[in-house]
């Protein structure tokens, strides 16, 4: 995984772990669910290397993502 995708899943889990939390305070407590299910995600993702975010954000950026390989 290139670095733009690497930065991006990070980017997109801390703010969805982020929002969550804060829903959770203002809203109700079934938000920590999110928080749960985006931190299990990443250390399944961890393990086995399968990230479907991944996949998706590459089908959106098209061939610039692909670019970054380089290193």
């Amino acid at each position: 995984m290139n670095r733009l995708m690497n930065s991006l899943v990070w980017i997109l889990a801390g703010a969805l772990i982020l929002i969550s939390v804060w829903l959770s305070q203002v809203v109700s407590q079934w938000w920590l669910l999110l928080t749960f299910l985006v931190s299990a995600y990443l250390v399944i993702s961890g393990f086995t290397g399968f990230c479907p975010v991944k996949n998706y954000l590459k089908k959106q950026l098209g061939e610039a993502a692909d670019d970054d390989d380089e290193d």
